[in-house]
């Protein structure tokens, strides 16, 4: 591998907060673009006090996706700190903004003003439910995308309620879909000379993301189901997650034969011969591959079944995927020190770049780490003291402007 990433040059200008935007600026970063979050000089991106667990006063969500990038703090309702974010957008190559609809324009930092300003820049807004929603400004989050889009109703088990996924999914999706949005359009503009805009919405990622499900239920006028094991209504028994004595395994694909011969049953391949049968009794094929595997330990079943040519894995709790060899944890993490949080372990960028893991260059900064920084680029350096008494920028912790003048 080379020293160089693919976006170095590519500077990202990151107004979004939480996580669909911010994770879209991260995948960037990660590859190599310059991002720089403009904060609020008041407190910062809203994803700094957001989740339940933090690390010395940071949470942990926010330093998970706002590595590799920089931080100043501008007051965006201030003449001057406008003027500031203006003179940053004529330097950037993307911006990257997920605030409710209305809200960049009432700045004065809409489309139309910023693609007149800088016609090159990609443009990539982030919203709840796009612009065809009968009201756009509803709140936009991740369970309530995945509730209004049917994600959430066919997740879990039919004599359950319905069951949020564990990750944050739709916003995981959108996130990328934004990222590679902007990619795209940082290689049309090759050509053009020209930047884009970028739209992606929660209820069209998670849409997006049940493709199958949703395109199987329109056009063939069945309504899908919760199945009656944790898995899949739409693929045969006994795909789905099984209770062993001392944990769970899931179970995806298999032929009966190897079903039979993994769990040394063959009256279950007699029972049931084929795929069809499979199908259409999926409810008494998944209680006898239960009641079978109920009275097994994991790891011998889980050798049995692999054995026999069953695809099968244990379901693992953190500290188990952490030591699971085929997830090779070590070597997909990435670690940072952060100058507060310490010593961090965050998961790297799945993306392989020459057969090399994509590098952590920078902890997710502190608020206005980087303002000092990002004003002497800006070649404003004499106006910094000023800007900073009148709060129109924010220098954040570690006394930046004496950085950037000693």
């Amino acid at each position: 591998m080379t020293n160089t990433l693919p976006l170095e040059g590519i500077r990202v200008l990151d107004f979004a907060h939480m996580m669909q935007g911010p994770w879209a600026a991260e995948m960037l970063a990660d590859l190599g673009a310059d991002v720089i979050k403009v904060e609020a000089v008041d407190g910062g991106e809203r994803g700094r006090l957001s989740g339940t667990t933090f690390l010395n006063g940071h949470s942990s969500q926010f330093l998970s996706m706002n590595r590799n990038k920089r931080s100043v703090a501008v007051n965006l309702k201030d003449p001057d700190g406008l003027r500031i974010a203006l003179r940053l957008i004529e330097t950037a190559d993307v911006l990257v903004q997920n605030f409710r609809p209305g809200v960049m324009e009432r700045l004065g930092l809409g489309w139309y003003r910023v693609h007149d300003l800088n016609p090159r820049l990609v443009y990539c807004s982030a919203s709840g439910y796009g612009p065809h929603a009968a009201d756009q400004r509803m709140p936009g989050q991740d369970l309530l995308a995945q509730a209004r889009t049917g994600a959430l109703w066919l997740t879990g088990t039919r004599d359950a309620d319905p069951t949020p996924a564990g990750p944050f999914v739709a916003d995981v999706h959108a996130a990328t879909m934004l990222a590679l949005g902007a990619a795209a359009a940082l290689v049309e503009r090759t050509r053009t000379g020209i930047g884009r805009l970028i739209e992606v919405d929660l209820v069209g990622a998670m849409l997006h993301q049940t493709t199958q499900e949703v395109v199987t239920a329109i056009n063939s006028g069945t309504a899908p189901v919760r199945p009656t094991v944790p898995g899949s209504a739409s693929i045969e028994a006994p795909y789905g997650v099984h209770a062993t004595r001392d944990g769970y395994i899931a179970i995806s694909l298999t032929t009966m034969q190897a079903l039979a011969d993994g769990l040394d049953r063959p009256d279950l391949l007699a029972d049931f011969p084929d795929k069809e049968a499979a199908t259409e009794r999926r409810e008494e094929l998944n209680a006898r591959v239960s009641a079978l595997v109920a009275t097994m330990d994991s790891a011998p079943c889980l050798d049995a079944l692999t054995a026999a040519g069953v695809w099968c894995a244990p379901v693992n709790d953190y500290p188990a995927m952490m030591a699971d060899p085929m997830v090779a944890w070590p070597e997909r993490r990435v670690q940072v020190d952060h100058p507060e949080a310490g010593r961090l372990d965050l998961v790297g960028n799945p993306i392989r770049l020459d057969g090399a893991q994509l590098p952590a260059r920078r902890p997710a900064p502190l608020l206005g780490e980087h303002t000092g920084e990002l004003i002497a680029e800006l070649g404003l350096t004499d106006e910094l003291d000023a800007l900073l008494a009148t709060g129109a920028l924010g220098a954040g912790a570690g006394h930046v402007a004496e950085r950037v003048t000693s």
